[in-house]
């Protein structure tokens, strides 16, 4: 016990020199979570800024099982959608998944991308920005709040 009373104490007899520093574990973690939001939703955002929309449905589901590292699995149903472009077919497997199948030949917006069709999600305005998005954003807030106080502490 008397060790963490030593390093609080320790801790709050450098209390400047500890704030003086902080922002750069807040800048590592920015980075982080911006890295992050970026391999997660780089292909959505493309989509959501690029995209086309147009009519598709849902022909079938696939089952896909999920293993966790603690050795358990959990299944999902992957919505496979079908819609057309000026020139052909396409089909592909929804990024989202339920635990359970739903109907088939339910209409659905689809977002694809017009040079590779095949990239393609359904258009779900909300979801289109999860669960990347907030991640993104966290990370700007963390390297915003971090430059102010590099700032502060440099004045």
């Amino acid at each position: 016990m008397s060790s963490a009373e030593e390093l609080v104490a320790r801790i709050t007899s450098n209390r400047e020199k500890i704030l003086r520093y902080a922002w750069i574990p807040q800048v590592l973690g920015g980075l982080v979570f911006l890295v992050l939001g970026y391999y997660m939703g780089h292909a959505h955002f493309h989509l959501i800024r690029e995209g086309v929309r147009a009519p598709g449905r849902i022909v079938s589901y696939k089952q896909e099982t999920f293993r966790r590292a603690s050795g358990s699995s959990s299944t999902a149903y992957m919505p496979v959608v079908e819609f057309h472009t000026s020139d052909r077919l396409v089909q592909f497997k929804d990024w989202l998944g339920s635990s359970i199948a739903g109907s088939n030949n339910v209409s659905v917006i689809v977002l694809y991308d017009p040079a590779n069709p095949a990239i393609a999600m359904i258009d779900r305005p909300l979801g289109n920005w999860l669960p990347w998005g907030p991640v993104f954003a966290v990370g700007v807030l963390l390297l915003l709040t971090s430059v102010r106080s590099a700032f502060r502490s440099l004045a």
